[in-house]
């Protein structure tokens, strides 16, 4: 199995050197490659995000945001450290490890707006991708 901390770190970087913010396809990859499967018939994936939390010294915090069919907004959340197994958080359960991600698996984000004024990287911790 691929170190998953090393590839996630690369892209991070890569993000944050480039300004080039198309990571979907590798971080779709590498968690099939740990094993997870993304939701299919329960919403449709609009977002992506990386992120660094900031109660550890060392990590990553993937999320997957989508719509349901209901029109309710989710976020799947999996945090990524190093020397550890890629871990799922649901139903906002990563707020109890990290307290900095309270509410955000409910959060609701206007995707229009999103897609057409995507906006430069400019949070020290965060990276977002938008599907359109």
């Amino acid at each position: 199995m691929k170190d998953a901390f090393a590839e996630v770190e690369s892209i991070w970087t890569r993000c944050i050197e480039t300004g080039q913010v198309q990571f979907d396809t590798e971080i779709l990859v590498l968690l099939k490659d740990q094993g997870i499967r993304i939701r299919e018939d329960d919403g449709d994936l609009k977002q992506l995000t990386l992120s660094t939390p900031t109660s550890v010294n060392s990590g990553f915090v993937i999320g997957l945001r989508y719509i349901k069919k209901d029109g309710s907004h989710t976020e799947d959340l999996f945090s990524v450290e190093q020397g550890q197994q890629v871990k799922s958080y649901y139903k906002g359960s990563l707020q109890k490890q990290w307290p900095e991600y309270r509410g955000t698996h409910k959060q609701q984000i206007d995707f229009t707006i999103v897609a057409i004024e995507s906006a430069p990287i400019t949070s020290p911790n965060t990276i977002s991708m938008v599907k359109v």
